[in-house]
């Protein structure tokens, strides 16, 4: 027969052994075969809690891009995004940047707007099951973070100017729209479309637990040469505390942002509101009209994620003077990455090789603001084009909490308590306030420790040897200081 020796050693003598099952977010190792519990000790080392990353990816829906690709049943398209999810978590990202809204039209039942027909083909069409809700469910049942991505302003593309427009749906008043020689949009200009924004928001959090409302780049549209943003009536209307038609345009794009902003703190503040501008400041703030540096002085947002999809190898180095500009103009809100994967194994310059993204990944890393990345695309991360998941892998090789983004000084749960080991389950006292629990592996005296796995329960299995301790997690990510140190091992 074979035996097992388990050691609990505790930093206080004397304790209750207590048995607590319960399903952990992050799925640990297979559980070894448990022993008794001998005796305790003190741990005496001082561990340091390695920092907090937001590592995302973009799933792009316009066109059916990364999701649902043209697959139209509900069995295909649920086993496309648990794949993706799969190969997610393998690189361990830790949150999901879905396209919820990409042309006025929406991935879930909507009063303002209609069933997108990226889901089915058909415009309006419902699916047959509630969409969005198995999109969150089955992102947190990975122990993922769930962005809802929407596109502000986008009605519909066309061709050109001799190409039709799809019939406007119904509940989209026409009076609110601007046509253009590519694109259809509410128009930002009317205090009714910013209205009808914020309350699509508010609709959105209050109905599905997301993390996170993210806008990208699509604000006032780029208009191709010689053509009018034929606005000239909004702007007498509305317009008289401007001098310029430009500042008219960027109050406008900024009171739609306090809106949406606004709705989320007074339905949900825990959801984090984020921006992906364009990496070239001068188009956000001449042709987008978007203040960011404004947005970001004023905390109308809670993290900016410019898009550097640009090469430091390439004729030009725009990514290296980007990320220098964007770091020093975002006030203290928190900065991330928007990388751009998809031109790896495209011809782009200076993306014919893998390790390019490691040198921005290490640029971005010396600025002491960011705090993450995000991926753009889902699909390319599948294709591993010039093996870039190897260099993705290696940059995350250990897991990481999502940083706390909130609006006002963390307010952390308390430590956990009462942690013991029995069997192979470690368990604690639950601890108020708290909505999951991370668990770390300690690495030795004032090193840094690693993260195995986060818990909605107070308990989780152990796969290995060593020294172990807890934390708290907020619904927002701050941090409790860490419980008493257990050690565990099997013989």
């Amino acid at each position: 027969m074979r035996y097992l020796k388990l050691m609990a050693v505790l930093l206080t003598a004397g304790f209750i052994i207590v048995s607590c099952g319960g399903k952990d977010d992050l799925t640990p190792e297979p559980e070894p075969v448990p022993g008794p519990v001998t005796d305790s000790a003190s741990v005496s080392d001082i561990p340091v809690l390695p920092a907090h990353e937001l590592r995302g990816v973009w799933v792009a829906t316009v066109s059916g891009l990364d999701w649902p690709q043209g697959e139209y049943s509900e069995s295909e398209q649920k086993s496309l995004y648990i794949s993706f999810l799969n190969l997610f978590k393998s690189l361990n990202i830790n949150a999901v940047f879905f396209q919820v809204r990409p042309d006025a039209d929406a991935f879930y039942k909507s009063e303002y707007e209609p069933w997108s027909k990226y889901i089915t083909g058909t415009a309006d069409k419902d699916p047959g099951y509630d969409v969005l809700k198995f999109l969150v469910d089955e992102t947190h049942s990975k122990g993922m973070q769930f962005h809802a991505w929407i596109n502000p302003y986008r009605i519909a593309s066309r061709s050109g100017a001799s190409a039709s427009f799809p019939a406007l749906d119904s509940r989209i008043p026409s009076a609110w729209i601007k046509d253009y020689n590519k694109v259809r949009v509410y128009n930002p200009a009317l205090p009714q479309v910013r209205d009808r924004i914020a309350a699509i928001v508010k609709d959105l959090v209050t109905r599905y637990d997301v993390d996170g409302i993210h806008m990208d780049d699509y604000f006032y549209p780029s208009l191709q040469s010689g053509e009018s943003m034929n606005d000239e009536a909004e702007y007498a209307e509305y317009g008289s505390a401007f001098s310029t038609m430009a500042d008219f345009r960027r109050s406008n794009v900024s009171i739609m942002v306090q809106k949406v902003q606004n709705a989320i703190i007074t339905t949900r503040p825990e959801v984090i509101f984020t921006i992906s501008p364009q990496g070239n400041y001068n188009n956000n703030y001449n042709t987008q009209y978007i203040d960011v540096p404004q947005c970001c002085s004023n905390r109308w947002i809670d993290a900016v994620i410019p898009q550097l999809y640009w090469s430091t190898s390439a004729k030009t180095d725009y990514f290296t003077p980007r990320l220098d500009w964007w770091a020093s103009n975002v006030s203290d809100t928190p900065l991330m990455i928007g990388y751009g994967i998809y031109r790896f194994g495209s011809g782009s310059d200076g993306f014919s090789y893998s390790g390019e993204l490691q040198t921005e990944f290490n640029l971005a890393s010396s600025k002491s603001n960011v705090v993450g990345g995000i991926l753009y695309r889902a699909k390319n991360l599948v294709d591993n084009k010039l093996n870039i998941n190897s260099i993705i892998r290696g940059e995350y090789k250990n897991k990481a909490l999502p940083p706390y983004l909130g609006r006002t000084t963390a307010q952390a749960p308390g430590k956990p308590s009462g942690i013991v080991v029995h069997g192979s389950t470690l368990s604690w006292q639950e601890v108020e306030g708290s909505s999951r629990y991370a668990v770390y592996k300690d690495n030795g005296n004032k090193k840094k420790a690693t993260l195995i796995g986060v818990s909605s329960t107070n308990s989780y299995v152990l796969s290995g040897n060593g020294v172990y301790f807890v934390t708290a997690l907020s619904e927002t990510n701050a941090e409790s200081g860490y419980s008493d140190l257990v050690a565990y091992s099997v013989y």
